[in-house]
């Protein structure tokens, strides 16, 4: 019996693979699809939980605080007899800032004001009130004045009591302002302490006594 030979097709044996460009193509694909999906999952989070918000440089920044120390004084060497002073009376302080003064006053008594007087009142320190030896106070009686402190531009005034603690040659008021812009401006006492029929002449108006410089540097 004659035996056919079988044929055995061209292509056995050679098996066909893939091209080295075609593998890459996958895998770059696959490892594109494996960033978005991690980047979305991310995205995600973000907005169900919120962003962390880095608080504005303005709202951190704390404002300066400073101090200023102040007298009244009288008869001092070179000064006018019995004339009382603000000592210095030139006085500067920062921008945008908290200002706490402590006055010290040597020229104690009551001066009375009228009873109608606005400057009687505390206006313009922070809180509305001012502290005589600690002990706070919003408003004096009229007959119980000695001096003011008052910066008519700012809208600022302190009246500073006349009795002091007994057997004390002075007493020590202290309030904190809150300072803007920049600007020059004047302070002055505007109880009758002064000479005159009327209180209101001498050293209440010359400059270096009961009248002086507030400036505000930016």
């Amino acid at each position: 019996m004659t035996q056919i030979p079988r044929t055995s097709p061209r292509t056995q044996g050679n098996t066909q693979h893939p091209s080295l460009a075609f593998f890459c193509v996958e895998v770059f694909a696959g490892l594109f699809l494996c960033f978005a999906f991690v980047w979305g999952v991310c995205f995600a989070l973000i907005n169900v939980f919120g962003r962390h918000a880095t608080p504005p440089v303005a709202y951190a920044a704390a404002l300066k605080h400073v101090q200023l120390n102040l007298s009244i004084v009288i008869n001092q060497p070179g000064m006018q007899k019995d004339w009382p002073g603000y000592s210095p009376s030139n006085l500067v302080v920062p921008a945008n800032s908290i200002v706490t003064v402590t006055l010290r006053d040597y020229d104690l008594g009551d001066t009375p004001l009228p009873n109608n007087s606005p400057f009687t009142k505390v206006q313009g320190a922070l809180g509305g009130v001012a502290f005589a030896d600690g002990k706070a106070y919003s408003a004096l009686a009229p007959e119980k004045v000695a001096h003011t402190f008052t910066i008519p531009q700012l809208n600022i005034n302190v009246p500073l009591p006349g009795d002091g603690a007994k057997g004390a040659s002075y007493d020590t008021i202290t309030f904190t302002l809150r300072t803007r812009a920049a600007g020059s401006y004047y302070f002055q006492c505007f109880d009758p302490c002064g000479t005159g029929a009327s209180g209101w002449e001498g050293p209440m108006v010359t400059r270096g006594y009961m009248r002086g410089s507030f400036t505000v540097q930016g």
